[in-house]
């Protein structure tokens, strides 16, 4: 008789949360949002001094206030991470929004092959934060080079308490392929409607 361990492997792309949360701190300065934060793939958007903005397969969602963020976070209870990015020595926090929604407005809305949401993101991180774009890095890695660079101030999470290992939260790992295919069903979902 054959013994087997099975053994589950944990995404090795994983971020500290912080403890405890605070809508308050959501109104200053920059801010990655990961919604659907376990799903494959999470949808990212940018929260600058509590104005949230992101590409979506609807198109761009610009200028929404954190309150109502909030309030769509709270009643579909989803599991949300907000990356507190490192303060820009240089540049206002009203001149990056200004170039936070110019780069989502350089895209239509989510597409096959042409952009996701990080698109817009990545310029936004090359502009500000000297990280090379790479059109084919997905989200986990990207946020994997923003932990190197040191640019992550704090992480804080809400509807994320049964997914995190301590105050690990494992970043889902999809390959570009998977990416592409859930934005054609995602797209042609959309569509149907």
């Amino acid at each position: 008789m054959c013994n087997f361990k099975i053994v589950i492997v944990q995404s090795p792309y994983t971020l500290t949360i912080s403890e405890p949360f605070s809508e308050a701190e959501l109104t200053k300065y920059t801010w990655l949002v990961i919604l659907h934060a376990s799903r494959t793939p999470p949808h990212i958007g940018i929260l600058i001094d509590g104005n949230y903005n992101s590409l979506t397969i609807k198109g761009h969602e610009l200028n929404i206030h954190i309150s109502v963020l909030l309030k769509t976070i709270q009643q579909k209870k989803i599991e949300t991470l907000f990356i507190k990015l490192k303060k820009h020595p240089v540049f206002s926090a009203e001149y990056q929004k200004e170039i936070s929604q110019y780069y989502i407005q350089q895209f239509t809305q989510v597409k096959v092959n042409e952009a996701s949401c990080l698109s817009p993101i990545k310029l936004f991180l090359q502009e500000f934060y000297a990280i090379p774009e790479n059109k084919q890095e997905l989200l986990f890695e990207l946020i994997e080079r923003l932990k190197q660079n040191n640019y992550i101030s704090l992480v804080r999470g809400i509807y994320i308490g049964d997914k995190t290992d301590g105050h690990e939260f494992s970043l889902p790992m999809y390959s570009n392929t998977q990416l592409q295919e859930i934005i054609k069903t995602e797209r042609s979902n959309f569509y149907k409607e």
